[in-house]
């Protein structure tokens, strides 16, 4: 039997047509499950495409005397090319197969023989009732190096915010001021499409943006403007949390109010608006409040009474964010306004107690005022990445404020020493300019050499009058004295700052080269001057000033510091992996800072006008090393530095200001300037990826030479006096140590120590 089927078999192959310019596909085609040749089958060859060679190959059952199926096999005639084609095979009740066939030497073959038989499955339909699936959603996964999580995986009550979705997030923890950790490690920005919010406000987004027009959350290392514009890392890489909209919220805009009312005339309003366009991003936001209120309608479980003012507050306020991508998002522009108006109406009661050498004074203080302050700020930043990298920001504020108000001292040792009664009005308005200019370029991006230069200028004029009416007991005199003082203060400021380095890499053995010069001026002009009229007025409100003024504690300033400062760095970068991506960092470096300071004073109050200068050079040392793992698992530091700076020349003057009846401020001629030593060590392990972590830091300064206040007490007249002072000896010491663990496969729940 054997002899015959193969005989039947060898007809069947001499029967198989061949040419030059065909070849054959042949097999076998049996039951999957049964293990038996299976008849009645349709095969077709078809290209990648799904495009039809032949639609029917022949089919052939091999039979025994009996009838029994012994084998069924296929044939098919295709071009004598080297090429991929789609075998497909049907039949009723059956399940589709498809396999791949290759052709790969068609011109010393003549058939390409499937090494194993087409195997089909037969289909079972059954009708079922209604059937209701529930699927859950995996919360967060990776991919590649960025940490995804899902937000349609979370369910938030009605009315939450994005900051109410992070909370939930497994491994991520947020603190009152707004920064989000993700297992341990801080967030540097929080990112919408990729792109900066409110110039980094994450406040003014989490607690804006509604969570349901959420698609996800990434986090990962995001590499800054300066190295992508010149092609490789020259900065760290940021660590950020980048909101992505669900596709409907991409396009069009969404928009947020909310409002609330209660009793004792109290009301609370808010409104957001966020839009998109192709190239343009827009959003504005409104509040009004006078219930204190720092969170918004919808989060729940966060108030806490030790966290709010100790004030009531009234606020208004409006902010506008406008932000422009270019289609090859080489050239982007933001430009941010707000405006607020806010008015604190405060009563406080103090008990003060100080340990001097030879008493303890003790006093009780109640105050009441109320203010009211507005704010203008503008905000807008140009940034180039090509054909260079260029940054031009420019900032603009104004504020105004008043207030007025009242207290009630009372000072005690063995027995009342003194009481005073204030009454108090005070004015002021200032504006601010300031312009920073910003680029780098490359000099030779093989080598990765580059420049880099940075230009600011910034200018502000504060002005502010204060009247204050004192009404004095002392026990010495057994007498009230009644004071009225009036000031005029105006304080001009201009700061500029120029700095330029070069980097050189690999100089020799991998070791980097940085030169760099920072040059900075200020000139600032203050004038101060005290009056004492008979009534409570402002000095704006007076006439004959110069009748009335206090010379002894009246004066003008003009102050100047230059400082430039020459810089050499050599430093060796390493690398280690995150993810996908090698991420580098600097394994040692050390560095030499030699800063040259020059200042001068001109100065008049009352008896005194003088005109002082000095010129100080110093050298500032300073050297870290840094060890991370192939993995980036362990990470271990340290740094230490010397510091020092001059003294400034303006506490160098001789003076003594009594303007206030019981304090006593004093000038000392004999300060000198400060110098520190510092060091530092930490070390990381993590376990897994980005699962678990334990931290240890110390950190010790040593202060060879400080400055503190000094402070004395009269305890017969009740008078305090304060004078700047150097100290020497002075040091601190610290030491951290955490640990941060995800619990079980889901990673419900994070454990967190510190100490």
């Amino acid at each position: 039997m054997r002899k015959r089927l193969l005989i039947y078999m060898f007809i069947f192959f001499c029967c198989v047509h061949t040419s030059a310019q065909t070849i054959e596909i042949v097999g076998e085609i049996e039951d999957d499950f049964l293990k038996v040749p299976l008849s009645g089958v349709k095969v077709s060859i078809l290209n990648p495409d799904s495009t039809v060679v032949v639609d029917s190959a022949k089919i052939v059952d091999f039979r025994n005397r009996n009838g029994k199926l012994l084998k069924v096999m296929f044939s098919a005639a295709v071009k004598a090319e080297k090429r991929d084609y789609l075998l497909r095979a049907t039949r009723p009740g059956y399940g589709d197969v498809w396999e791949s066939v290759s052709v790969l030497l068609p011109e010393i073959v003549s058939s390409v023989r499937l090494e194993e038989p087409i195997k089909m499955r037969k289909e079972r339909n059954m009708a079922l009732n209604e059937v209701v699936v529930k699927a859950t959603k995996v919360k967060m996964y990776y991919k590649g190096d960025t940490l995804v999580y899902d937000a349609d995986a979370f369910k938030l009550p009605d009315g939450s915010m994005l900051d109410a979705l992070i909370r939930q997030l497994p491994g991520v923890t947020m603190n009152d001021g707004g920064e989000i950790f993700v297992n341990g490690r801080r967030v540097d920005e929080l990112l919408l499409g990729s792109r900066t919010f409110f110039r980094g406000n994450k406040k003014v987004l989490m607690e804006n943006l509604p969570y349901y027009t959420v698609k996800n959350l990434k986090v990962y290392e995001k590499q800054t403007d300066k190295s992508e514009a010149l092609g490789y890392d020259v900065e760290p890489r940021k660590y950020v949390m980048d909101v992505n909209l669900k596709n409907e919220y991409n396009q069009g805009y969404i928009a947020n109010v909310e409002a609330a009312g209660g009793t004792e005339d109290r009301w609370l309003g808010r409104g957001f608006l966020l839009g998109f366009t192709d190239r343009w991003r827009y959003a504005l936001l409104g509040n009004v409040n006078n219930v204190n209120e720092s969170r918004h309608i919808g989060e729940h479980g966060h108030w806490s009474p030790a966290t709010m003012p100790q004030s009531l507050l009234t606020t208004r306020s409006v902010a506008t964010d406008l932000d422009y991508q270019s289609k090859d998002k080489n050239v982007t522009n933001n430009f941010n306004a707000g405006f607020t108006s806010s008015n604190t109406e405060l009563e406080m009661h103090q008990r003060y107690e100080q340990f001097l050498e030879g008493s303890k004074p003790m006093s009780l203080t109640e105050n009441r005022n109320e203010s009211d302050n507005w704010h203008l700020k503008l905000v807008n930043r140009l940034n180039f990445k090509k054909p260079a990298y260029f940054d031009f920001t420019s900032h603009f504020d104004y504020e105004k404020r008043n207030a007025s108000g009242g207290s009630h001292f009372n000072q005690w040792d063995d027995r009342l020493t003194a009481s005073m009664r204030t009454d108090a009005l005070s004015e002021g308005r200032s504006w601010a300019f300031c312009q920073e200019t910003g680029g780098s370029f490359n000099v030779n991006k093989e080598k990765r050499w580059y420049g880099n230069y940075y230009l600011f200028f910034r200018h502000s004029d504060d002005q502010s009058w204060l009247s204050n009416r004192y009404d004095t007991w002392q026990a010495t005199t057994q007498a009230d004295d009644i004071r009225h003082n009036a000031s005029d203060v105006s304080h001009k400021l201009t700061n500029m700052m120029f700095n330029t380095y070069w980097t050189i890499t690999d100089l020799f053995g991998k070791v980097d080269l940085i030169i760099g010069d920072d040059w900075n001026y200020s000139d600032s002009r203050i004038h101060d001057y005290l009056y004492h009229p008979d009534t409570l007025l402002l000095a704006s409100q007076l006439d004959m000033l110069s009748a009335i003024t206090d010379p002894s504690n009246s004066y003008d300033s003009h102050h100047r510091n230059w400082c430039n400062t020459a810089s050499i760095i050599f430093s060796q970068n390493g690398t280690y992996k995150l993810g996908l991506y090698d991420i580098q960092y600097d394994r040692w470096r050390v560095a030499l800072n030699v800063p040259v300071f020059h200042q001068s004073l001109d100065y008049r109050r009352g008896g005194i006008d003088t005109l002082m200068h000095g010129t100080w050079v110093y050298f500032r040392p300073d050297a870290s090393f840094r060890h991370m793992s192939e993995d980036g698992k362990h990470d271990f530091r340290l740094s230490a530095g010397y510091q020092c700076a001059p003294v400034d020349i303006l506490n160098q003057i001789g003076y003594r200001d009594d303007s206030q009846p019981l304090v006593i401020k004093e000038g000392n001629p004999d300060l000198k300037g400060t110098a520190t030593t510092s060091a530092n060590a930490d070390y990381t392990r993590k376990y897994g990826t980005h699962v678990s972590l334990w931290h240890a830091g110390a950190s010790f300064n040593y202060r060879h030479r400080d400055v503190a206040q000094s402070a004395s007490y009269n305890p017969v007249t009740g008078v305090y006096t304060y004078k700047p002072m150097n100290v020497s000896g002075a040091y601190s010491a610290t030491a951290r140590f955490d640990i941060s663990a995800n619990i079980g496969e889901k990673r419900y729940w994070t454990w967190q120590m510190n100490a």
